[in-house]
């Protein structure tokens, strides 16, 4: 039997932490009980329009670019589904992004990237921020590949802190 490469292994490893932290989030709520927490939460005290045009600005303004906006509200109402607004971002820093895939070993990891970020208003009219809580799944990653996330990571934070800020 062939052994998987190292980069297999570890999308393999990912996924099926995934698939437990999901199922340890529809379990227990807020927190999959002591296994990885994959997202982060956090609330903004400002409007959903402002959030999205603070984030956006903020990201270009640390020189990062919005690959995609994924308006999941708008493009569920066309096929006849109400949901309150969510917006998905694909964000990318080229500085980041090219460390990973310069590297043939490390591609596999592109499934996971650009970075996502979902800014969303709940039924009460709340707003929020929602990422991928990369900390938590830094231990699980190759070492090359967790030094770039976890810097990239520390940029998204401070945008995020700076969005909120406003």
């Amino acid at each position: 039997m062939k052994t998987m490469p190292p980069a297999a292994r570890f999308l393999a490893l990912v996924a099926l932490l995934l698939a437990f932290a999901l199922a340890g989030v529809a379990q227990a709520g807020s927190h999959g009980g002591g296994q990885p927490e994959m997202v982060k939460v956090t609330p903004s005290p400002l409007s959903f329009p402002d959030t999205l045009a603070a984030f956006e600005h903020e990201v270009s303004e640390a020189g990062w670019s919005i690959l995609n906006r994924n308006n999941m509200a708008g493009t569920l109402s066309e096929r006849g589904f109400t949901i309150d607004p969510v917006v998905i971002l694909d964000v990318c820093s080229g500085r980041y992004s090219a460390q990973i895939l310069e590297n043939d070993a490390y591609r596999p990891v592109s499934a996971f990237m650009p970075c996502r970020v979902s800014i969303y208003q709940d039924a009460a009219g709340d707003v929020f921020i929602a990422r991928m809580n990369v900390p938590d799944f830094l231990p699980m990653m190759p070492e090359g590949v967790a030094e770039v996330m976890e810097k990239s990571s520390e940029e998204i934070e401070a945008i995020i802190e700076r969005t909120i800020a406003q």
